[in-house]
């Protein structure tokens, strides 16, 4: 019985040491920040917070993805949105216009910004985002995306001509939903 006790109180004395032995090459300074991870999370719960409508909360992790990298086109992507939920169109275009900088006009942006201009009744200048988007030499796999938003976007001026021209790009790549739009 005495054995069996060493034993056991050993295996447990070896154990500690192999443990503290591993806890002790930990060294807190080898452990990186990952600042895209930290934009990435922290846009994350600006997204969320914005489908809450928790404007106050949106903007905080908005200001702090900023502030881990001023150079991410993420952020400021994300602030032109929260700026067109509370109706600053100005702060909106200004943040969409360093989005698209910044990306180098990565055609998720693009789209996102002739949605913006649609709204703002700028026809013209949407058409021109949407089409870029279509186009660009990116990888983009949301056409169907920005086609649908031309003729959204042509609906509401209404251009007829242009509605008809998306729908028949659209109808190549996702009848149904052109169906579905006609």
């Amino acid at each position: 019985m005495n054995i069996a006790k060493f034993l056991r109180n050993l295996t447990a004395c070896t154990l500690l040491f192999a443990l503290f032995g591993c806890s002790s090459n930990y060294v807190p300074s080898q452990v990186t920040f990952n600042r895209s991870e930290a934009v990435k999370a922290r846009i994350n719960l600006a997204l969320a917070y914005l489908e809450q409508n928790d404007l106050p909360k949106a903007k905080e992790n908005i200001d702090k993805a900023l502030s881990h990298d001023q150079n991410d086109y993420l952020p400021h992507s994300v602030l032109a949105y929260y700026y067109q939920q509370i109706g600053d169109q100005i702060h909106a275009e200004q943040a969409y216009q360093q989005a698209l900088k910044l990306s180098n006009n990565r055609p998720d942006v693009l789209n996102n910004y002739g949605t913006f201009l649609c709204k703002q009744a700028k026809f013209e200048q949407a058409y021109q985002q949407f089409e870029q988007a279509v186009k660009s030499e990116q990888p983009y796999y949301h056409q169907a995306d920005s086609l649908e938003n031309i003729a959204l976007c042509a609906k509401q001026e209404p251009n007829l001509g242009k509605l008809n021209q998306a729908l028949n790009q659209l109808e190549k790549l996702d009848k149904a939903r052109a169906d579905k739009l006609r």
